[in-house]
């Protein structure tokens, strides 16, 4: 059971706490990130006393750019295990879904090493899937995860 696991984990490790978005706009594209040669979800780390909500909305602004969002509904919290300075640490982010009618530049947060912002619409964003992490993909609508004959290459 998930929280069973959780809590093991949270007794063996130190925990890092983010947020991050799927962000929506009024052409019902998706905000994606490219970073360490993959693409990604904006996210980051919370700062002491914010709320996940906050700090999905803050992160997703500074790596991204992006204003006046709003959040529509909590998707999913994903789990992964990742070291820093050799030491084991769980990192929990908590996802929400994000609209914005922003149509401005994108400004890719480069100190934070992300090399482009970018808006994908439903075939793109298919694209950009098959190169991110699996943490990711658990995100979408399934509809974004099926390949259709046609994609294939024979």
């Amino acid at each position: 059971d998930e929280e069973k696991l959780e809590k093991f984990l949270r007794k063996k490790l130190p925990v890092v706490e983010a947020g991050g978005g799927l962000v929506y706009n009024a052409k019902k594209e998706i905000l994606f990130i490219r970073r360490n040669g993959k693409w990604d979800l904006p996210k980051g780390k919370l700062e002491k006393g914010e709320s996940p909500q906050e700090g999905a909305i803050r992160e997703t602004e500074e790596e991204t750019g992006v204003q006046n969002l709003v959040i529509r509904k909590f998707i999913a919290q994903t789990y992964h295990v990742f070291k820093r300075n050799d030491k084991f640490k769980l990192k929990i982010t908590y996802w929400y879904e994000m609209y914005t009618d922003y149509t401005g530049d994108l400004v890719p947060e480069a100190k934070e090493g992300i090399k482009k912002a970018r808006w994908k619409n439903f075939a793109k964003s298919q694209k950009a899937l098959k190169e991110s992490y699996e943490n990711v993909k658990l995100l979408f609508p399934k509809e974004y995860l099926t390949t259709h004959p046609n994609d294939r290459i024979s």
